[in-house]
Parts: structure tokens; sequence; C-alpha cells
């Protein structure tokens, strides 16, 4: 008579099937896998990336460019209420910053035609300040502030004498106000014209970067930047 494959014990243990205990796992060694990368191409991935430093400052820079743009802008919006030309200037730096932090990605990723653009945006932006700065001075009010104030004031009305002591900040307001739009024409020229020239010089390195960087070299820079 044949056994059956049950463990028989004593009234006190239970009946349990016997079964073989599973073989523990055996680790299989893998072979380290070689680096694809010689000595060579790790110094052109280094040469690379020196070659990029100015870029990548003309990057930071463009960043910082573009929110400050859009921060003036900004703070320009509670002017612009009631003001068609300030609502114009507003909405001018706002449109131009917003293009400044979009051709900075461009810019980052290493696109021969970014610093161009930017550079075009740089005098799109001396543009818009130039022509407020000159709107301003043309249409100028007739009366200044001090005037206005006068002519609402009862008591100054009824002193002349207060009048004719307030013709020199009568002066004064209005070559101010002068100087101030003056002085923002000649910053435009000076400053968006001097970072336009800038982003040109940019381009050229840009241009000499990827003339001298192997395809896979810049695709490399481009995914680790990314």
């Amino acid at each position: 008579m044949s056994s059956l494959p049950i463990n028989l014990q004593s009234e006190d243990t239970p009946l349990r099937f016997s079964s073989p205990e599973p073989p523990s796992p055996t680790p299989i060694a893998h072979p380290r896998d070689p680096n694809p990368l010689s000595n060579a191409h790790l110094d052109q991935i280094r040469l690379a990336s020196k070659r990029a430093r100015p870029i990548e400052k003309a990057v930071r820079y463009a960043h910082f460019s573009g929110w400050a743009t859009l921060l003036a802008g900004a703070l320009s919006l509670p002017f612009a209420i009631g003001n068609t030309p300030m609502l114009i200037f507003t909405i001018a730096l706002a449109g131009i910053g917003t293009r400044e932090l979009t051709l900075k990605r461009s810019l980052k990723a290493l696109k021969p035609w970014a610093p161009k653009k930017l550079a075009i945006n740089q005098l799109a932006l001396g543009s818009t300040l130039i022509i407020y700065a000159i709107l301003m001075l043309v249409a100028a009010p007739k009366k200044t502030m001090i005037e206005s104030a006068m002519a609402s004031d009862p008591m100054m009305q009824s002193t002349p004498e207060l009048t004719g002591m307030m013709d020199d900040l009568i002066v004064f307001e209005q070559m101010a106000t002068a100087l101030i739009y003056v002085g923002m024409i000649v910053l435009a020229i000076l400053f968006q014209g001097g970072t336009a020239l800038y982003y040109i010089r940019k381009s050229a390195k840009l241009k000499k970067f990827h003339k001298h960087t192997p395809e896979w070299v810049v695709r490399v820079y481009q995914t680790v930047h990314h």
C-alpha cells in the first residue's frame, strides 16, 4: 500500500501537508558597462562648457531685463487709468518684457538667431521710451501743477504777493519735468542701445560656439541645461 504525502502526527499536532522549501534566488553578476566616452570626448564637453559661459551670462541678463521690464509696466499701470498714452506705454512694456523672457529660453537652447532678436527687442524698448518721452514733452499741460493748485486756492488768489513768490517754483517745476523726459531719452539711447550691442556681440560668440563644437556635444549641452 503506497504512503500518502501527508505527515500523520500525534493528536496534539495539527495535520500539515509537506512542501519543499523554495530555493533562494542566486544573484546574477552583471558585467560592468564600459564608459562610452573617452577622455577626448570629455575634454570636448568641458571645452564646450567653457565656450558657452558668455552665452550663459547673456541668458541671465535677459532673464533680469525681461522681469525688470514687466515690473516697470506693472508699476506704471495705476497711472495709466484715464491716460491713453500711459496705457499704450504700459501695454508696450508688458509685451516687450514677455518677448525678452521668451527669447531668453531660445538663447538658453543655443538658437543662433536668438541674440539678434534680443537686440531688436531692446531697440524696440528704447524706441518706446523715447517716443513716450517726446509725447510727454510735446503734450505738456500749459499750466504746471503749482499753477493749477494756485488757481484752485482762494487764499492764493486773494494775495497777489504770494503768487509772485511762486514764480520761481513754477519755472523750476517746468525745468525739472523737461529734464526728466530728456534724461529718459538719453538713458534709452545709452542703455538700450548698449544692451543691443551686447547681444550682437553674443551672436558672434554663439556662431563661433556652433562652428567649433561637434553637434553631439551641442546636444549634450542642450540636454543638460534644458
